[in-house]
């Protein structure tokens, strides 16, 4: 045993052979494992082993028994208290038979000895089964660890406190209600209290109304102006306040004094605005008494739970209130100063800062300021801190610029870490050409990313997605896997993952697509499926590749027999008693190179064939040059058999003409011409050519391989015709030739 302290030493000591366990040396792997593990972790553990459930625990875990250590080492399960015994042996039994694989239990409360005097902690305290292959059912103990989160409980309570302190303050303040709109989607959430003023019902406000529902109660001659207010807020961003009347349902007038900030988008587009109501009726009835209560009440509204600041610039006095020192890590004996302040200020947002600041002690300007900014506390922790101030003026002259500060560190870098989510997210969805779903089974409500509506062949990403256009789309023949794969997925028994490649019918350009679907259906505590979410990748390239290559093996081993099977021809033909061997070697070489630029062209197109121009084109390329060729005739595409014979053929006239036909003299021209001829069943290709201003031709008095090559050999391969005639002004030959041969 590697783990050092007080119950690393007791455990070594220890008399094991007098439990269950037997001596350490004959203890197996996994609890010697498990026992290592417990005793070198600083956190809270504990081991109960074996069916008797015998006791081994460090010191972290030591102070959770309190008088019971050091006794309590190696103490069996049924040793143990009446009542712990009653409360644990059920779950003790699970774990060890193997029904079940853990359990937690949080917000345990336990009395701990801490510095002399008994404490109360909180525990969350997990129960783990631990394997052991030499157990009965694999199971051989029960590991138990304790995270302590009384930090979390006093945190969550301080918390619940602040929150009924907000609501006192808020009550204190005379706020009424309070309201967020969000712009984009045009909602305005409201609660009860602002709902019942502007005539709405508060349990469709709470949900979110269109801000239009709201404005039937704003009395008639402020109408226009709360518009305009609005509409410069959203423009501009930052805080805003306005006073208007709502008319009752019983006729009755109402003054509202309204306060909020609008928020701009990084695009700088109007995103939220939020704010709070407070009912001044009776305070415009008393408005020059009140002023003062006025300003108090603006500002509880936002101070409840904030650091609050309040300025006199034209006589230099400053305030912090406590809170506010503790935000900015400024000590509390320390004289408030404006060279303190800003040396708080992280250096690169200090021209911001004091940018705003002027702006809002400015007569010419708006008198508010609303900004969040860097701080360096003192212990060189960086914060994110938000202000909202506003300056009052006599003449022209500040005379009390006073706000409120609060730490939005958290919510900054939740924001920051979501947006840098979601972006890493899309930027791996993107890269991938991935289509996402998400369906909410218990509303019905789909969501289609884009790139889904492609692969079922919705030409319209606007419209609403639904089951049924995924379902009724999936081919036939798939169609079957495809609602098995689901089944599955969505029987709470089985759980499945689902995971199926099928095929698609577009529903509206008619292709088909191949997909490879990946997703996983989540359940409900009562084990319906309430959510079922994937992506799916369009694999029909990769599909039809596949099919491509197995075609192309297959055609290369076509092709590959018939290759021998000309080279054998070409050979037994080449070299015969009617040529010398260095003729025959020539010939046999030429010819071999035809063929290589014939399989080269087809190569090139994949096997997939040839065009015709450019077969004619690459043999004039080779022989003499485009000049001394004249090319004539319609687009035709050449199967790969076709093309290939054709080449070869188109190669021995060619090669004739150089040795003794048109090719020999300068002037000497070839012409190559051809149409597509009508015929029963396939169409078929006419080509002629043509040889003039050569040297006088004289009848052959017996044919060579070319000429067998092409009148019978290219005859039978192209199940057509071809005949070479010896005209006194040049050869002439016809070939007639099916297109899909």
């Amino acid at each position: 045993m590697l783990a050092r302290g007080e119950m690393a030493e007791r455990v070594r000591a220890f008399d094991w052979s007098a439990t269950p366990l037997g001596p350490i040396e004959t203890w197996s792997p996994s609890l010697r494992f498990a026992v290592d593990m417990v005793l070198a972790t600083q956190l809270p553990m504990a081991l109960r082993w074996g069916p008797e459930l015998v006791l081994i625990y460090n010191d972290a875990y030591a102070p959770a028994l309190g008088e019971r250590h050091p006794e309590y080492l190696g103490v069996l399960f049924k040793d143990t208290s009446a009542d712990f015994q009653a409360s644990t042996r059920a779950l003790y039994a699970d774990l060890l038979s193997g029904a079940s694989r853990g359990f937690v239990f949080e917000k345990l409360p336990y009395k701990l000895m801490r510095t002399d005097r008994q404490e109360t902690a909180w525990f969350t305290v997990s129960y783990s089964p631990v394997p052991d292959a030499t157990a009965p059912h694999g199971v051989g103990g029960v590991l138990i660890s304790a995270v302590e989160i009384t930090e979390t409980v006093a945190s969550a309570q301080k918390l619940r406190g602040a929150e009924e302190r907000y609501e006192l303050a808020r009550e204190a303040a005379g706020v009424v209600g309070a309201w967020e709109w969000d712009v984009r989607a045009n909602k305005v959430y409201a609660d009860a209290r602002y709902a019942e003023l502007h005539g709405v019902v508060p349990d469709l406000a709470a949900a979110g109304l269109p801000v239009e529902v709201y404005t039937p109660a704003v009395h008639p001659d402020d109408i226009d102006r709360m518009i305009l207010a609005a509409q410069t807020s959203l423009r501009t961003g930052g805080d805003f306040s306005e006073e208007y009347r709502l008319v009752q349902a019983d006729g009755s007038i109402r003054w509202i004094y309204t306060r909020g900030h609008s928020y701009l988008s990084a695009d700088g587009k109007p995103a939220r605005t939020t704010g709070v109501i407070i009912d001044i009726t009776e305070r415009k009835m008393v408005e020059a008494a009140l002023e003062a209560a006025r300003v108090d009440v603006d500002l509880a509204a936002q101070a409840a739970g904030m650091g609050r600041w309040d300025h006199n610039p034209s006589k230099g006095l400053r305030y912090w209130d406590p809170r506010a020192r503790a935000i900015f890590g400024i000590a509390p004996d320390a004289p408030p100063s404006t060279k303190i302040f800003e040396q708080a200020v992280y250096p690169d947002d200090l021209p911001a800062v004091r940018a705003a600041a002027a702006a809002a002690v400015d007569p010419d300007g708006s008198g508010l300021m609303n900004l969040e900014y860097r701080i360096i506390r003192q212990n060189g922790a960086m914060r994110w801190v938000e202000v909202f101030g506003r300056a009052f003026f006599e003449g022209r002259a500040c005379v009390r610029f006073v706000g409120v500060v609060s730490d939005v560190t958290e919510r900054r870098e939740a924001i920051d870490r979501l947006l840098r989510q979601e972006e890493t997210l899309r930027l791996a969805i993107d890269a991938a050409d991935v289509g996402t779903w998400d369906y909410n089974i218990e509303t019905g409500d789909l969501v289609w990313s884009d790139r889904v509506y492609a692969m079922f062949g919705i030409l319209d990403s606007t419209e609403p997605p639904a089951v049924s256009t995924a379902v009724d789309h999936v081919h036939p023949g798939d169609a079957d896997r495809v609602r098995d794969a689901i089944a599955r997925a969505m029987d709470p028994t089985i759980r499945a993952d689902y995971a199926v490649e099928y095929r698609v019918i577009g529903r509206d350009d008619h292709v088909e697509r191949w997909l490879s679907a990946k997703g996983k259906v989540f359940f409900s505590p009562n084990g319906a499926p309430a959510r079922f979410v994937g992506a799916a990748v369009d694999t029909t390239d990769r599909k039809r590749a596949e099919l491509h290559l197995r075609l192309l093996v297959n055609e290369m081993n076509h092709r590959v027999k018939n290759s021998l099977a000309t080279i054998q021809a070409i050979a037994a033909q080449s070299f015969t008693d009617a040529h010398s061997l260095p003729q025959a070697k020539e010939a046999f070489s030429n010819r071999l190179v035809a063929l290589a630029e014939a399989h080269d062209l087809l190569t090139r197109e994949n096997w997939d064939g040839a065009d015709l121009h450019e077969v004619t084109e690459h043999l004039a390329a080779l022989h003499g040059g485009a000049e001394r060729f004249e090319l004539s005739g319609p687009a035709v595409r050449l199967s790969p058999k076709t093309a290939l014979s054709l080449s070869m053929a188109l190669h021995e006239l060619a090669t004739n003409a150089l040795k003794y036909g048109a090719l020999t003299t300068t002037i000497g021209r070839v012409r190559i011409e051809w149409d597509i001829v009508p015929s029963a069943g396939a169409e078929r290709l006419s080509l002629t050519w043509i040889e003039r201003d050569g040297p006088p031709v004289t009848p052959p008095t017996q044919r060579g391989f070319g000429s067998r090559l092409i009148e019978r050999g290219l005859a039978a391969e192209l199940s057509g015709s071809a005949k070479i005639e010896f005209e006194p002004t040049g050869v002439v030959c016809r070939i007639e030739a099916l297109l899909e041969a």
